[in-house]
């Protein structure tokens, strides 16, 4: 019995080559360490990976012409504790998005165990399949461009591999087909034919393989949809370090209100993130990375609602404190806050760079919510936290935003202001009439309530300038009053509190909105990439049966639209660079133009090499057919040309293969000219032999293999 299994287990033909062994190694090493360093793993296991991998192959190297029986059985016993560590990893599990860290860790442990038996080729190319998997998991994780550099090194190892792989099988093909006759010793071939790829076949490939792959990448769609079967969520670090208190605590004023009077923005948060935001404050912002968010459309992120406004400060009007919303994630937004009408539903995944307020960021109405903590509903129906959010909380919303079209908006009758809508016509009594009576100057010739919106809109727009410094309100004056009649310019506070107040003025609830635009979306990860200077206002208008439609007055940052073009990297590419030149006049517009004619051309070129390589020759009838493989006669009469290179006679450089035939015996031979010709016709005809021809030209060239 034992002898049955040595037997079974033994390795009919080990792999010798080294640097083939060495380069499928490098290739599962950088699976590993780019796990390692996307948080796939923990950095002791990562580090203890790239201890044991090396010292495997070197074992399955040392003993790759061994039957390894003992080896087979100790590894399946460790195989099997291996899962078993993997089952008990799953109960840490909170959301079925997790389960890709322990698969993750459960598959490399594998990859470690399976390296201590590579006897054969086979194995290896199993371990650089493997390795694919390894890089498309850590691709999963990534929301950086980090990943891409560790992807070209793979690629290079990887191909180099394959190369090594294929070299490896033509030299065992040809040592198998053609052995020099007992006693004589094979003199050196003028040239070998089919000779294995060096390093500038490999070159090639690489650069061929990463052209095709950038081409691919530029021009396929990327799929924008979130799974809401496996939303990610994840506290971070653990609770923020600044608790809320029954409040909303801001990071970047941790002792004093952002709202304070004359008090200037730091850079480094934006102090509307508080209970109140006070509109004489100035002050511009850095462009540090807050948060990515990967989202199926772009929307604005909001954090804060405000409904009262007494001149100088937007302030939430509460008479309750916030009301924890009951049970497990997910939780669920509560009817009271919800609207009807047509919905559109947009599912996002928040990952925190930086620690930012003690509120849920999300688009429209959350209407459910994937959050490891508490999440508490104001009066509202902001979200709040009972701490700041920290760097490295993650967390998933579904929303659904108002999508009924204008046409219906306009369509829509006017009926009384709820009671409940009331605090959202609230005016302070330093509202001018001059404002009310622009507002009605504005809005003169309007039936409805959405055309009344858009032509404040429109006259904001084309009346006042956009400022990040500009003049403040002097003590005592209302701050909507001095901003449209004794200033020309301002930001996203001043316009959105000018569009509040007039729309509140002639009895359209609305109210005053702080959080983040959409940000840039980043064409190679997918991500929305939300900094510092993306925090903006904008207002929400309440439409009777349909609910709240937000909408953003400030002209020089446009709405959240979802663009078809978004989903294409290369019109997201294009964009992305021009953006980065925006701030110089015309240099942006300039180089998306400057891309565009550049792709046209290179579309152009390839178009006219193609035509070149592949256009009917005058006097030679049609172009060959075009075949991605070399089909059977063709590997036949390869494999005799190496059987002559192997006894010393090999194919000269300049020799054709119908010299060749002719050197060999075969000028006045049928057999032979009939396999030639099969041979010709199937590499360079326009249509191959059929199958009775290529069945008897293999033959007759499989007898010339082993008889010259």
């Amino acid at each position: 019995m034992m002898k049955m299994v040595r037997n079974a287990n033994r390795t009919r033909q080990p792999e010798d080559s080294k640097l083939l062994r060495a380069t499928v190694l490098g290739a599962v090493m950088i699976g590993a360490l780019t796990l390692t360093v996307e948080n796939a793993i923990s950095g002791g296991t990562g580090a203890l990976l790239l201890v044991l991998l090396p010292f495997a192959y070197w074992v399955s190297y040392v003993r790759r012409d061994k039957d390894n029986w003992h080896i087979k059985i100790a590894l399946t016993i460790l195989a099997i504790f291996a899962l078993i560590r993997f089952l008990g990893n799953l109960r840490g599990i909170a959301s079925l998005d997790e389960v890709r860290f322990p698969l993750a860790d459960l598959f490399l442990w594998v990859q470690v165990l399976h390296g201590f038996d590579l006897p054969a080729r086979k194995d290896l190319n199993f371990s650089l399949g493997s390795s694919l998997t390894l890089m498309a998991a850590a691709g999963s994780i990534s929301q950086n461009m980090t990943f891409a550099i560790f992807l070209l090194v793979y690629f290079a190892v990887a191909i180099a591999a394959m190369a090594l792989a294929h070299r490896s099988e033509l030299e065992e093909d040809a040592s198998a087909v053609a052995a020099p006759p007992k006693g004589k010793r094979p003199k050196e071939s003028p040239a070998r034919v089919s000779a294995p790829p060096g390093l500038s076949d490999v070159a090639k490939a690489l650069g061929v393989t990463a052209l095709a792959a950038t081409l691919l990448f530029l021009v396929i769609p990327q799929p924008t949809g979130v799974r809401t079967l496996a939303l990610p969520f994840d506290l971070g670090p653990g609770i923020g370090a600044i608790p809320s208190e029954g409040g909303i605590s801001n990071p970047g004023f941790p002792f004093s209100s952002g709202g304070a009077p004359g008090l200037r923005s730091n850079g480094t948060a934006f102090y509307g993130f508080d209970d109140e935001l006070d509109l004489r404050v100035r002050g511009d912002l850095n462009d540090a990375l807050v948060m990515r968010v990967r989202a199926s459309a772009p929307a604005m992120w909001k954090g804060i609602l405000f409904d009262e406004y007494d001149g100088v400060r937007w302030k939430a009007q509460e008479s309750e404190e916030a009301v924890a919303l009951e049970g497990s994630p997910p939780y669920y937004y509560p009817p009271e806050f919800r609207s009807l009408g047509p919905r559109s539903t947009v599912s996002q995944t928040f990952y925190v760079e930086a620690e930012q307020p003690s509120v849920l960021f999300a688009a429209g109405q959350p209407d459910t919510i994937w959050y490891e903590d508490t999440v508490s509903v104001d009066e509202l129906g902001g979200l709040r936290l009972p701490a700041t959010l920290t760097e490295g909380v993650v967390y998933s919303v579904v929303s659904s935003r108002g999508a009924a079209t204008p046409a219906e908006l306009r369509s829509l009758p006017r009926e009384p202001v709820p009671d409940e809508m009331q605090r959202y016509l609230q005016l302070p009594e330093t509202v001018t009439p001059r404002t009310v009576r622009l507002a009605e100057e504005i809005t003169e010739g309007t039936t409805n309530d959405y055309d009344k919106v858009k032509a404040i809109e429109e006259w904001l727009a084309d009346n006042y300038r956009y400022d990040i410094e500009s003049p403040v309100p002097p003590e005592g004056q209302d701050s909507v009053d001095h901003f449209l009649f004794d200033t020309d310019e301002g930001f996203c506070e001043q316009f959105a509190s000018a569009t509040a107040v007039m729309l509140r003025s002639l009895g359209i609830p609305t109210r005053f909105v702080a959080g983040y635009t959409p940000g840039r979306r980043n064409p190679f990860t997918g991500y929305y990439e939300v900094r510092n200077s993306d925090a903006h206002t904008w207002v929400e208008v309440w439409f009777p049966g349909v609910g709240w439609y937000e909408f953003d007055p400030t002209f020089a940052i446009p709405p959240a639209e979802e663009d078809v073009l978004a989903s294409i990297p290369l019109a997201g590419v294009i964009s992305f660079i021009a953006g980065s030149f925006s701030g110089v006049d015309g240099v942006g517009d300039l180089l998306k133009m400057g891309l565009l004619v550049l792709m046209g051309l290179t579309v152009l070129m390839g178009g006219y090499l193609a035509w070149k390589r592949y256009r009917p020759q005058p006097g030679i009838g049609p172009a060959p057919a075009f075949r991605l493989a070399p089909g059977p006669v063709t590997r036949a009469f390869h494999r005799f040309e190496q059987a002559l290179a192997a006894r010393g006679a090999g194919r000269a450089p300049p020799e054709t293969a119908a010299e060749l035939i002719a050197r060999t015996g075969g000028r006045r031979d049928p057999a032979r000219q009939a396999a030639l010709r099969a041979f010709e016709r199937e590499r360079y005809g326009a249509t191959p032999p059929d199958d009775a021809e290529a069945r008897a030209a293999v033959e007759q060239l499989e007898r010339l293999t082993i008889s010259d």
